[in-house]
């Protein structure tokens, strides 16, 4: 294990998402003094929330699919499961199809099986089959999602050696080997949509999700998404993490390939022998660090990106029951209506409830359209009737294109991640330790299987563990 000399500097954790405040509460409870860097004036980045017109908003994540996973996150950070309250969501969502029928997901599985096979005999059997075998897969690979960096080789420790064919295929493959209708496999992937991604192209493991909310259930936390950061920043603070707002870095310094401290767009240098980056995984090798080879810089920019979208903010007189997120699918692409109202009818004033539409766009598409028209995008949208079900009257508070997601977050060439590609994913994501930086070490969404809340919880945890690993504390 390397030799640590005892230094007076604090670790330093870039960003205060919920990667970055879960590695800066990890490090304080083993005992280090940390200092929490966020360019933004709160915490929780893209899971963070906001109020317009006296309406309360998430500004990112729809809901909880992995509550296994988020609290394991917390026993590592001693943080109380039931300091978050959760809603359990029965009806999860619906998706619109492009020829006017609708599939509809509900928590139970004998319910959301016996409506598929009142609309086509023995598909409601072989769906009911197909979530069995797949959280069945997902139970064995769980205690990966809780190792850094995994490879083939802990696969196959693991017991993966009997799901190589799966864990080898794309999540298209998978669905159609499973014998489901075409309907079916379209609302099973409309996760992949989100991400603007090709069925095609996504990984195996997108087909745990109706498992998850099957076999373990979907949540809504008490107080929106945004409670999430709110408990985590509390929690920093009581653990005696020093957070410093509006403190936005502009280079990790480093000297003969070992990282020295950050400068801030201001011009201070704060002195660091240890960094956690939970800014954007390819932003911070690529326009962070300096001494990162030409090769290695050009293999992170070819990764492709994940859009935020667009996204409208609305208040709503009147809710459309019973599903809390409806999907009207779009090509390859789809629309979402997310009302909160469902399942929080204390967030209404005077029948009013806030709801979000949301566009998912892949990241050329986003690009390509540019301001005028990813605006243009969201007037058509509003203009559709299929959200307007049940809906009384609405009123636009506000709206977001792709390049207000990135000016506002501070993200990656307007994206908020690499796209979890079967092919990314096999590779083991980015590391939580550079392997050719020391003291650096990164937390966020690119080094786990995506943008869930609990996976960057997860990864803050694991970066920390790395970095307590390599500079084990003296006293």
């Amino acid at each position: 294990m390397p030799e640590h000399v005892s230094s007076p500097n604090p670790v330093l954790v870039i960003g205060a998402g919920i990667g970055g405040l879960s590695a800066a509460i990890r490090l304080a409870r083993l005992g280090y003094a940390v200092r929490l860097l966020e360019a933004r004036q709160q915490a929780g980045g893209l899971a963070s929330g906001f109020t317009l017109a006296g309406f309360s908003f998430d500004s990112g994540p729809y809901i909880l699919l992995d509550q296994p996973g988020l609290a394991w996150a917390f026993r590592q950070l001693q943080v109380p499961n039931e300091a978050l309250p959760l809603r359990p969501i029965d009806a999860v969502y619906h998706v619109l199809q492009e020829d006017g029928s609708v599939t509809a997901f509900d928590r139970s599985l004998t319910t959301t099986a016996a409506r598929f096979e009142a609309q086509e005999p023995g598909s409601g059997a072989r769906y009911a089959a197909f979530v069995r075998r797949t959280f069945r897969i997902h139970q064995l690979m769980k205690p990966l999602t809780f190792t850094n960096h995994p490879t083939p080789l802990k696969v196959l420790r693991a017991g993966g050696w009997r799901h190589v064919p799966f864990l080898l295929s794309s999540l298209g493959t998978v669905l159609e080997q499973a014998g489901l209708p075409l309907s079916v496999r379209k609302g099973i992937s409309i996760w992949t949509h989100i991400a603007g991604q090709p069925v095609s192209e996504a990984p195996s493991p997108m087909a745990f999700v109706p498992g998850l909310f099957h076999e373990v259930g979907s949540f809504y936390p008490s107080g929106g998404m945004r409670a999430i950061p709110e408990l985590l920043e509390a929690t920093a603070r009581a653990a005696g993490v020093q957070i410093s707002y509006n403190t936005k870095i502009s280079r990790i310094c480093t000297r003969h390939g070992a990282v020295t401290g950050v400068e801030t767009t201001m011009g201070e240098f704060i002195a660091a022998e240890a960094v956690i980056s939970n800014s954007a995984g390819i932003g911070t090798y690529t326009e962070l660090v300096q001494e990162l080879k030409p090769t290695d810089k050009q293999k992170l920019e070819a990764l492709p990106l994940q859009s935020p979208g667009v996204c409208v903010y609305l208040a709503v007189r009147g809710l459309n029951p019973p599903y809390y997120i409806r999907f009207k699918l779009r090509g390859n692409g789809c629309t979402a209506f997310v009302q909160p109202g469902l399942l929080a009818p204390e967030l209404a004033q005077d029948g009013w409830y806030p709801a979000r539409l949301i566009a998912p766009l892949d990241h050329a598409t986003a690009a390509s359209l540019g301001p005028e028209g990813q605006h243009q995008l969201m007037d058509e949208l509003l203009a559709e009737p299929w959200w307007q079900e049940n809906i009384a009257e609405y009123r636009v508070l506000h709206q977001r294109t792709t390049f207000e997601w990135g000016q506002e977050f501070n993200l990656y060439h307007d994206s908020m991640n690499p796209v979890m590609t079967a092919k990314f994913m096999r590779q083991g994501r980015i590391a939580h330790r550079s392997s050719s930086i020391r003291g650096l070490y990164l937390a966020g969404s690119a080094t786990h299987p995506g943008q869930w809340v609990s996976f960057c919880a997860i990864s803050g945890v694991l970066a920390a563990n790395c970095l307590a690993e390599d500079f084990p504390r003296r006293a």
